[in-house]
């Protein structure tokens, strides 16, 4: 409406643009009434602002002359209740960012416009205001340079007392908001990026430094969320895991951005951070690992201690941090008494320098990192003095590993513990310590998981003794009895596949038998799948696994997601409520279905069939269970198979799979005059073979059937034909099911019923072939069918074909796979 009023001019003309800023003046109030045209007249001053700016000179000294962002401060000022800051930080943020000439950026911000917008009050609560606001202010920082930061500093006596822009913003770093954070993050990144000497200074103050330290206690407050997510009662696992996905991932934001703030090249501000980072979350997390404790004075868990420290290591490049750590990792070389002593001087050193971080401080003070040759003096400097910190110096020579595991503390001590999720935690961080580039070669070398070529030159007979007992304690861990959960094993396959790698010399004899008991427990565990239900899925899960298990054992330290701690610990501490409801759950159910039963029993009327049909007892059974059961088997044995030729020699890329593929593939090739087995829903066969019986159908009532079972190599089908309408020897198929799982049984009371079981559940591995159940048939209950038979003589009839045709299917599969199975050990 306002803009109909306006002269039929060029909107875009200096003529025009004075026009509307001589409107924009006489505003004296704003309220509802006339809220809509002054947003009119600050929409209009932004468009053709950024016009002028890189098509009129004009405009934008015009801009200056009128002093028009003196104008929009005054609106601001004068708007009350009319709920126009959002719209004119919307305008502001726009125009400042479309803003190109450098002359012109330094108007905007020069005579504290700019920081007027920033400090007015503003009221926050509710509403939408701060989203517009935050964007101001990272749309500020994007356009400011070494040359017009100053521009926005409030001194005092040649000092900066304030800088509004970074001020205001952090107070909106911890906003709930995703979006919010980032913004505010981009914010300081631009800030630190682009800070003169004197703004580094103010950064750096204890004032403005105290934004670090805030930092990492909400990190470590995310980290004790962790432990609160593992520890806590949920429904399920998964939601779990949902829950840890969701707060791991907002601390790796935060590492990226420390990483981020440390990639800066700016002293004061790395030795801050650093200082930090290593004070107060990474040597109180060492400590914790290296006291044996389970946990800190601060309640975190080892294994969060773990994740965190492994995640660190990943994320963060550099030689400070990782020789930090790969230093302290080295107490595990300590005997019980050394390490006591050396505790003591650990504490008494915290309390006297405040951490490993002041050594940074005296070496910058020793040399000029500017000059050639000062990084290798500064590396040299902090490794000695991080060694001298934890009084290692005289423990790299100790004797040799006793033969109690109990002799060794710290790192080591946790390896040989009896918790799974520390073991396999500990060597995560000795494998991530010892796989960083940035690792000295002195500490690679203690360590001894040096790739050097003459890394065995270097490793003493501690050392070597070490990683002869972490090899003895996998396999261990991989031929338990009962065995362990699948996850379990396949991590400690990884560990135990790199350790032989970097191992030089044969495994002692027991190492040999226990990977032998552990691979024939492997085989013997697939081979109880041939009698049941998934059978005719192994071969396929034999060669896809083959694949996975190959890149999963394949994968570095430093892309490891080191995640898996946290889900080993959530599936190995279950919360104790929940496993008293689940108790107390099943005995509730278990007396429903006896009372159920019984009541059954005092009814003769009722027809019962068996008891395993009306409710499933155990709980931890059903096609899905039995599955991933075959799926574990599967994967368990192919682990073995890849692990094998790291021990008693051999190709690591022969794959003996490849023939089984070849021969599968052969063989699927054939055809065979009318293959029932490629009948599929509709398709029309000969009743030859049928045997005739009923079978109702919800809705269909019951229907006159014939069961042809059929085996042709792997495939197996059970088919229901109806007979054609039209051709008496001919039938239409109108139902498949699976023969691998059917367990067919005849029924106890009545001699002409055949019980069936379904596979109700269908993986996707071989979506194309065999299916379940056509979704056009509805079945009179789900997961059996309960097919009825003219006489008792048919129903063992159709009984003996079914579990013959399975038979020759199950040793089809078993021939096929037996080559694999029965492959020896030693070649």
């Amino acid at each position: 409406m306002w803009r109909s009023l306006w002269p039929t001019i060029d909107r875009f003309s200096l003529h025009h643009f004075r026009y509307i800023v001589n409107q924009l003046r006489e505003i004296r109030v704003v309220d509802k009434r006339n809220r809509e045209v002054v947003l009119d007249l600050l929409q209009s001053i932004v468009e053709i602002v950024t016009y002028g700016d890189r098509h009129d000179p004009a405009i934008f000294e015009c801009f200056m002359e009128f002093q028009v962002l003196a104008e929009f401060v005054r609106i601001l000022k004068i708007g009350g209740n009319s709920g126009i800051e959002a719209a004119l930080l919307q305008y502001l943020s726009i125009m400042i960012q479309n803003v190109e000439n450098e002359h012109a950026i330094y108007y905007c911000f020069s005579n504290g416009y700019i920081n007027s917008v920033i400090s007015h009050h503003y009221e926050f609560d509710g509403g939408d205001l701060i989203p517009y606001y935050v964007s101001f202010l990272r749309t500020v920082s994007g356009k400011i340079g070494r040359d017009t930061i100053c521009l926005l500093v409030k001194v005092h006596q040649d000092t900066a007392i304030s800088l509004p822009l970074y001020d205001e913003a952090l107070k909106f770093a911890n906003h709930g908001e995703k979006m919010i954070q980032i913004a505010v993050r981009a914010l300081t990144l631009n800030i630190y990026s682009v800070a003169d000497e004197m703004v580094y200074q103010f950064l750096t103050t204890p004032t403005a430094s105290a934004y670090f330290s805030s930092l990492i206690l909400n990190l470590k407050n995310k980290c004790l969320h962790v432990d609160a997510i593992i520890n806590g009662v949920k429904e399920s696992f998964h939601e779990k895991k949902r829950e840890l996905l969701s707060e791991t991932d907002r601390i790796l934001d935060d590492f990226y951005y420390l990483k981020d703030i440390l990639c800066i090249p700016e002293q004061r501000l790395n030795k801050l951070v650093t200082e930090n980072i290593v004070n107060m979350l990474i040597l109180p997390m060492l400590l914790t690992l290296l006291n044996n404790r389970l946990s800190n004075d601060t309640g975190l868990s080892a294994i969060t201690c773990l994740y965190v420290l492994c995640r660190l290591l990943q994320v963060f490049d550099g030689t400070n941090l990782v020789n930090v750590i790969g230093s302290a990792v080295l107490f595990s070389f300590m005997p019980p008494n050394v390490t006591d002593a050396a505790e003591s001087v650990v504490s008494a050193r915290l309390e006297q320098v405040n951490g490993l971080a002041v050594c940074y401080q005296e070496g910058e003070e020793m040399v000029d990192l500017q000059h050639e040759g000062a990084e290798n003096f500064m590396m040299n400097y902090v490794l000695k003095h991080s060694l001298e910190f934890t009084e290692l110096s005289s423990c790299f020579d100790s004797s040799p590993l006793e033969n109690s595991e109990n002799e060794w503390g710290g790192i080591f001590s946790c390896i040989f513990s009896r918790n799974h999720s520390l073991m396999l935690g500990s060597l995560m961080l000795l494998f991530t310590v010892a796989d960083s580039k940035d690792l000295h070669y002195q500490l690679a070398a203690k360590i001894g998981f040096s790739q050097v070529k003459t890394a065995s030159e270097m490793i003493g007979s501690t050392v070597a003794g070490h990683i002869q007992k972490i090899v003895n304690q996998l396999l261990k861990v991989l031929a338990s009895e009962p065995p362990l959960s699948v996850p379990i094993l396949l991590h400690a396959a990884w560990f135990l596949r790199k350790l032989l790698v970097f191992l030089d010399q044969k495994l002692e004899d027991n190492d040999c038998h226990l990977f032998k008991t552990s691979y024939e427990g492997s085989c013997g565990r697939l081979y109880e799948e041939f009698d049941r239900c998934w059978f005719d899925y192994i071969p396929d899960v034999l060669k896809s696994e083959w694949a996975n298990c190959k890149t999963a054992l394949e994968e570095s330290s430093q892309s490891k997601d080191p995640f898996f701690l946290l889900e080993l610990a959530s599936i190995q501490n279950p919360p104790s409520g929940s496993m008293a409801f689940l108790l107390l759950s099943s005995f509730l159910l278990l007396f429903i279905f006896l009372l159920f039963y019984l009541c059954c029993l005092l009814l003769k009327s009722i027809v019962l069939p068996p008891a395993s049909f009306l409710f499933n007892i155990s709980g931890n059974t059903g096609p899905a269970f039995d599955w991933q059961r075959m799926v574990d088997c599967v994967k368990v044995f192919v682990l073995h198979l890849q692990l094998k030729p790291f021990i008693f020699g051999g190709d690591p890329f022969d794959n003996p799979l490849a023939n089984l593929k070849n021969s599968y593939l052969a063989q699927s090739g054939k055809r065979y005059p009318s293959d029932l087995s490629l009948a599929s829903f509709g398709s029309e066969v000969a009743l030859g073979s049928g045997i005739p019986c009923k079978i109702a159908f919800s809705g269909a009532g019951t229907r006159d059937i014939y069961v042809i079972p059929i085996a042709r190599e792997i495939s197996g089908k059970l088919l229901l034909v109806e007979r054609h309408p039209l051709h008496s020897r001919k039938g239409v198929v109108i139902a498949i099911a699976p023969l691998a799982g059917l367990d067919p049984k005849i029924d106890e009371e009545h001699p002409t019923w055949l019980l069936v079981h379904l596979r109700d559940f269908e993986p996707r591995l071989r979506s194309d072939e065999t299916k379940t159940l056509d979704s056009h048939t509805s079945l009179p209950e789900q997961g059996r069918w309960i097919l009825g038979f003219l006489s008792a003589k048919d129903c063992k009839a159709a009984f003996s074909v079914i579990l013959e045709e399975t038979r020759k299917q199950r040793s089809f599969v078993e021939n096929l796979v037996a080559p694999v199975l029965e492959e020896k050990l030693f070649k």
